[in-house]
Parts: structure tokens; sequence; C-alpha cells
């Protein structure tokens, strides 16, 4: 299945589609959401459910003590969602919540987590390059897709507003 793509790439959309899709195909991609929530979370996936735009993408769960569960997955591609700057140098700090019925795991682009707002506001990190490993055909064609926006748009953001110094043009 092809998904939605404008002239700036995959849409959020087509990215969101693309993870239902795969969530309910290929348990592989589960179990690494599993890992991103730290392990012994999910013992079965019920399915991944999304409504409108895909904001409220969810996986629901059998957890390994026969509870139901919830996971969010914010997908994200080249959004940033708080102030911050892009830092290139350091491994980015994520929040790791390990706890409840209801969990969430942040999933974009290795490069979205570099830009400190984003990743002071992700949980549970799990990068597109890192699902790759398991991705089928269609999948890993929409999550290359979502990389080469987000780097296009990292791109550019990190680009000089012009290449004349600024005193150059007082006169």
């Amino acid at each position: 299945m092809d998904y939605e793509r404008t002239t700036n790439g995959i849409t959020y959309r087509g990215i969101r589609r693309a993870f239902r899709d795969e969530a309910n195909a290929n348990p592989d991609l589960v179990a690494r959401i599993n890992k991103a929530l730290g392990g012994d979370f999910i013992s079965l996936s019920h399915g991944a459910f999304m409504k409108n735009q895909g904001d409220d993408l969810h996986l629901l769960v059998q957890r390994p003590d026969g509870g139901d569960g919830r996971v969010a997955l914010f997908v994200h591609i080249d959004r940033f969602i708080a102030k911050g700057a892009i830092d290139l140098e350091n491994k980015p700090k994520v929040k790791k919540h390990r706890e409840g019925d209801q969990r969430l795991v942040t999933i974009a682009p290795k490069i979205w987590f570099h830009h400190t707002g984003n990743a002071a506001e992700a949980e549970n990190r799990l990068t597109f390059e890192k699902l790759l490993k398991v991705a089928s055909p269609v999948f890993g064609e929409a999550l290359e897709a979502g990389i080469d926006r987000a780097q296009r748009r990292f791109e550019e953001v990190t680009k000089p507003k012009s290449p004349i110094p600024w005193y150059m043009m007082t006169h």
C-alpha cells in the first residue's frame, strides 16, 4: 500500500497509517515497542487503532499478568513540539516511563530526538532507524520517506539564513 505523500514527502497521516498497518501484521514491531517500554509489558497485541488523522494512534494489549493495557504511539517526523535547540553532539535525554497499564512510546527519526525540546517532551524513545531492521518492505519504504523528510527539515533549520554576514548588510 502506498501511503499519502506531498511534495514534502510522506504525510503524518500516511506514516501513522503505515504504523497501524505494520503493528497489526508484524509481531517484531510489537516486540520493539515492548522493548522501548522496558520489556515485560506486552504479552499479546489486540491490534493498533487510530482515529481521524492518526493523532490517537494506540495499541491495545494484554499484559503478562492477564490485564488489559494500552500503549499510545506518538509518531513524529519533523515537527518541533517544544522550544529548544538542535544538539547533534550529545545523546538526547528522553524520559523513561515504565509504570501503569497505560504507557506511551515516542517514535521518530533519530535526528528528531536531537532537538532538545522534542527530547524533553518525549517518553520511551524508539527510532525509525531501529525499526528498519524489522520492517516489511512497504513499511520500510514509509520509514525511509519519514527519515528523508526529517533530514531535509533539520538541514533547512540549521542552515544560516543568509550567506552574507549581518555586519556586511549595514551599508
